[in-house]
């Protein structure tokens, strides 16, 4: 039935005007159409042998070459090649305007899905392009096959067709097909094959026509007219597929392989990688003859310049989507290193790679100073891993007696550390583990897209024409007419639509807008906006019976609390250019959260940033704030704004439709945004950077406020910094107060606390602290908090050093618990209870709970049978707080100090009900 299908669409006048047969192959029983009537063999490996080793087929020819061969060709015949910023006439091998997948695994998915799908127009038609592309499938076979590689280029030209707009379709793809080869790189005719095959892939399908010469697949001809849908009629591999609402040409011309069989070497890293793999024989210190090393030296060439396309292209190695699939790769790198005992660093072979990529790819080479020090940083990460994971190898395998799938997906995936190294320990520990076949590349597809998400209850369809967003049209508007077209009750009141509104839905990391909404002289508090497809929901406190349909109503937002959002929403736009411009181009929004009070940004970087990098950071965004830059808010056609700003529009993520509302701020940042903004960065007025971290590996977060909110803050700032020296008054002098929020910040660096716990920790720790009487000079705070932190830990020091006379005044207080040799000891102690309880109980037939100002601290001698993790939580529930620890010792505290001797009460009485349930057992 297949059979009948492909003949169907693929039986083409072009074949038979030309003289070509179609033949079934008698070893794969595939159908292929050739000149040659003679021959029953498709000419695909394995039916066949690869013929063009040592005898290259058609004009010897560089990659350069081919490429350019190519690109002109169908410039020739009425393509049009592409051009972005940054990248020029390719896309990024990250997939930045895909919410599916991270890495660019093919031409046709630089437009896919909003071109494929038809909803936006393509940016050419025809077009032609050569586009580098990263897969990861087999990874194992990389090197080793001969032939397979992470990072290639597809070549393609690409032809848009709507049923009544043909631009061209199967017989014209194949003409160009045949004149390429011929013509360009001058392979003849009767040495070509067009094998028979039905393509799938990113939710589309079509037959196609594999293109075959030497025993090598060198081009793909896929003619796309299906879809991938429930309800469709056409069944291939277990999904449904219905018509496409476009034919796509969608052709794929391996530019590797055509570069491969012009040259004829053993292999294709021969030819395209001949300096690399010349310098990395020469460098290794490995017997570079040994047929173990030669395939790693394969690999190795083949993965530095995959990495210098993931790095350049702005990938921060990471342990999420793409940036786990860099890691995997340096990891990979790093230990092909190794094996060939290398004397260079993978920085260094990336670094020669970003050279020789520089004359056509001379973005990748700008960003050489961050993707040095990302593979420095990386490299030092992949020792520690090692060094501690053959411990952690170890103890799992005496825990659990072996190691399953299970055990290496987890050692590689949640600590990093490769199948054959955790083989190799496992060996020396007597157990043999076989590692699962393809098992890094089986890891690789699992991290290469999202996880589809559950299917969402399907929300009820309103029927009613979109609303006007009138927000869009004047983000400085405060009030507005309408007309109520829609009610519904829910348990928090009344939902409402309108035919137009200023309100501001929630989206986009920007909190939906407050106001009210008058009806009839009522007025109602707009306590929530969401919205739902083209429209608008608006929740109102008002009772269902007070709104009618078909009333007039009139708006009005809450103008202070909109615009303090939009200072804060512009002003994450103004820091990321300033991350950009100070840290590198790699730099990418991972998330943000507008309030009032602050806004929270987080971005990609492969370290944390220094303080010295915060203040420059903030110092100039507070540069393009003076700078007084009018800010730029247009809706545009979606190819028109990736041509002009390229794919750095969508660091919020990917909006749909054709059109898109860009928000340029010329020289700074541009980004597709639905949020409402400001129409200068003056009006932003200054930005305070509150605070800067590294919330996760490869992810960093910056909270700041704008405006008055930054004043505000300094004003708590102020607050809390004379709080502090009010507190610290009696025992200190300070005679400078400066740079207060620096000041704050050291000093709680200092007790390794955030600064909203200064105040607390400090009193804590003058309460800790027995003082002279006499009042120490300090500079400033942090001097006199240094002088306060060396007293309290020469303090808890003597603590620790429990005087024998106390020893023996805790053991005069002991209670014979009746019927036992258990002696049950109940008291407070001046001196650290750890080491009190811990003393005592070194003799047999003790129990001991002691309250030392701060926690009690329960212990229990050797020989006696008690769980004390089992009173412990109530303990400290009485002090309000909880309580744990290990069998013979716990530790139970809460804020609620002053009930200390009534949790020592109850430590009493459920000790000796601990004790009596012992003895009866």
């Amino acid at each position: 039935m297949m059979d009948r299908f492909l003949q169907s669409q693929l039986d083409l006048n072009f074949f038979h005007d030309n003289g070509f047969v179609r033949k079934k192959c008698s070893s794969c029983g595939e159908y292929f159409w050739t000149l040659n009537s003679d021959i029953d063999l498709c000419g695909d490996v394995p039916c066949v042998d690869l013929s063009f080793i040592g005898k290259p087929i058609g004009k010897k020819s560089s990659l350069r070459q081919v490429r350019e061969g190519f690109l002109s060709f169908f410039e020739e015949h009425g393509h049009s090649r592409l051009f972005y910023p940054e990248t020029g006439e390719r896309c990024p091998v990250v997939a930045r305007w895909r919410s599916d997948i991270y890495l660019t695994i093919a031409s046709i998915a630089d437009f896919q899905p909003h071109v494929t799908s038809g909803e936006v127009p393509p940016p050419a038609n025809p077009l032609a392009i050569s586009q580098p592309c990263i897969r990861l499938n087999d990874l194992e076979k990389v090197g080793r096959s001969g032939r397979h590689l992470t990072i290639f280029e597809m070549m393609g030209h690409h032809a848009f067709n709507k049923k009544e707009n043909e631009v061209y379709w199967k017989e014209e793809t194949v003409a160009y097909c045949d004149e390429f080869f011929r013509r360009i790189i001058g392979i003849p005719r009767e040495m070509i094959t067009y094998k028979e095959q039905l393509w799938e892939g990113g939710g589309n399908a079509g037959p196609c026509l594999e293109v075959l010469a030497g025993g090598l697949e060198v081009a793909t001809l896929v003619f796309m007219n299906m879809k991938e849908d429930l309800n469709g009629g056409f069944l291939i591999n277990g999904k449904r597929y219905a018509e496409n609402p476009l034919n796509i040409v969608d052709t794929g011309y391996g530019l590797e392989r055509i570069t491969w069989i012009s040259t004829g070497t053993s292999t294709i890293y021969d030819s395209i990688f001949p300096d690399v793999i010349k310098w990395l024989r020469e460098n290794a210190t490995s017997p570079s003859s040994s047929n173990d090393v030669i395939p790693d030296i394969y690999a190795l060439a083949d993965h530095s310049k995959c990495l210098a396309f993931m790095l350049g292209d702005g990938i921060v190695p990471s342990n999420v989507k793409a940036g786990y699939l860099a890691r995997v790769i340096i990891r990979r790198s790093l230990r092909f290193i190794e094996k060939l005992k290398l004397q260079v660093s993978l920085k260094e072979i990336v670094d020669m790679q970003l050279s020789l990529l520089e004359k056509d790819f001379p973005s990748l080479k700008k960003h050489k100073t961050q993707i040095d020090e990302i593979l420095d940083i990386e490299t030092k990460k992949y020792i520690e891993t090692l060094s501690r994971g053959e411990n952690l190898v170890r103890r799992i395998i005496r825990e659990r007696g072996t190691l399953d799938d299970k055990a290496l997906i987890s050692l590689y995936d949640t600590h990093g550390l490769p199948p054959d190294f955790t083989k190799k320990i496992a060996e020396k520990e007597g157990i043999n583990i076989s590692v699962p076949e393809n098992f890094e590349s089986r890891i690789a597809e699992l991290h290469s897209h999202e996880k589809k998400m559950e299917k969402q209850i399907e929300r009820k369809k309103i029927d009613l024409p979109d609303t006007e967003l009138l927000y869009y049209k004047d983000h400085y508007a405060k009030e507005f007419d309408a007309i109520i077209l829609w009610k519904n009750k829910t348990e928090e009141g009344t939902e409402i639509i309108l035919d137009k509104t200023m309100f501001y839905p929630e989206g986009g990391g920007q909190p939906s807008d407050r106001g009210t909404l008058t009806v009839d002289g009522k007025k109602f508090f707009v306590k929530h906006v969401k919205k739902n497809d083209g429209l608008i929901i608006h929740l109102i406190d008002a009772n269902y019976a007070d709104i009618e349909v078909g009333g007039k109503i009139h708006g009005h937002i809450d103008w202070e609390y909109r615009y303090t959002l939009m200072k804060h929403h512009t002003g994450t736009h103004l820091l990321n250019g300033a991350l950009r411009k100070i840290l590198g181009e790699h730099i990418w929004q991972a998330g943000s959260q507008i309030r009032t009070e602050e806004a929270r940004f987080d971005f990609s970087h492969y370290k944390t940033i220094s303080d010295k990098e915060k203040k420059r950071i903030e110092e100039l965004a507070n540069q393009f704030i003076q700078q007084a830059i009018d800010v730029e808010k247009k809706l545009m056609d979606r190819n028109l704004a990736e041509k002009k700003y390229g794919f750095r529009l969508y660091q919020g993520g990917v909006p749909s439709g054709n059109k898109i509302r860009v928000i340029n701020i010329p020289e700074v940042d541009v980004e597709a945004c639905g949020g409402t903004h400001l129409n200068n960065t003056r009006e932003v007025e200054k930005i305070r950077i509150l605070k800067a971290e590294r919330i996760q590996d490869g992810v960093n977060r910056i909270i700041f406020a704008a405006g008055k909110m930054a004043d505000a803050h300094q004003d708590r700032e102020e607050e809390l910094y004379n709080r502090i020296i009010e507190l610290l008054s009696p025992v200190y002098i300070i005679r400078e107060k400066r740079d207060v929020s620096q000041q704050l910040k050291e000093t709680a660096d200092m007790f390794s606390i955030p600064i909203s716990h200064l105040e607390k920790t400090i009193k804590r720790f003058l309460d800790e602290t027995k003082e002279e009487t006499d009042k120490t000079s300090a500079t400033d705070l942090i001097e006199a908090c240094k002088y306060l932190f060396v007293k309290w830990k020469k303090t808890q020091k003597k603590k620790k050093k429990v005087p024998s006379k106390e020893i023996k005044r805790l053991k005069k207080l002991a209670e014979k618990i009746p019927g036992t040799d258990i002696r049950l000891i109940i008291a407070t102690s001046e001196y650290d209870s750890i080491a009190t309880a811990g003393a005592i109980t070194q003799e047999n037939n003790y129990i001991v709970h002691i309250y030392d100002g701060n926690k009690i601290t329960s212990s229990a001698s050797g020989n006696v049978a008690i769980d004390l993790r089992k009173i412990a939580p109530e303990i400290g529930s009485v002090l309000g707080g909880s309580g744990g620890g290990k069998p013979r010792m716990t530790q139970s505290g809460g804020p609620y100090r002053e009930k200390a001797i009534e949790a020592l009460k109850k430590a009493e009485e459920l000790t000796k009900k601990e004790i009596i349930k012992s003895k009866k057992k």
